[in-house]
């Protein structure tokens, strides 16, 4: 069994390079070592030398699982913030008065749009 010390650096960002190292073989004919080792940090599982598979505590991967949540209920957050401000009953009227707008008569908000434009030159 390899026993590097696993590098601890933000949960999800070690390589894999620079974690605990066991064979498959040694797994399975050592497992409880091999649990006893992952109890302290992720722990790489080689076969023909090459690493394939990570093994992690259920509190690590719970970790790991929160951070991929988190960015999105984040941006869920915002985007449903974001939906709220354009639905106030201006910006409903302005959508409205924009879709019945023809090329002969502009709409009111296309024709407020232009003028703020205009002013910004």
């Amino acid at each position: 069994m390899t026993n590097t010390a696993p590098t601890h650096h933000s949960f999800g960002f070690a390589s894999v390079a620079n974690i605990s190292e066991v064979s498959a073989s040694v797994l399975k004919n050592k497992f409880s070592e091999a649990v006893r080792l992952a109890s302290r940090g992720p722990l790489a599982v080689s076969r023909h030398k090459r690493r394939e598979f990570v093994i992690l505590t259920a509190e690590h991967y719970e970790e790991l699982q929160q951070s991929r949540r988190a960015p999105l209920e984040s941006l869920s957050i915002e985007f449903d913030q974001m939906v709220a401000q354009m639905n106030t009953p201006a910006d409903r009227a302005a959508r409205r008065s924009f879709f019945k707008a023809s090329a002969s008569k502009p709409s009111t908000a296309l024709a407020k749009l232009k003028k703020v434009r205009s002013h910004a030159r």
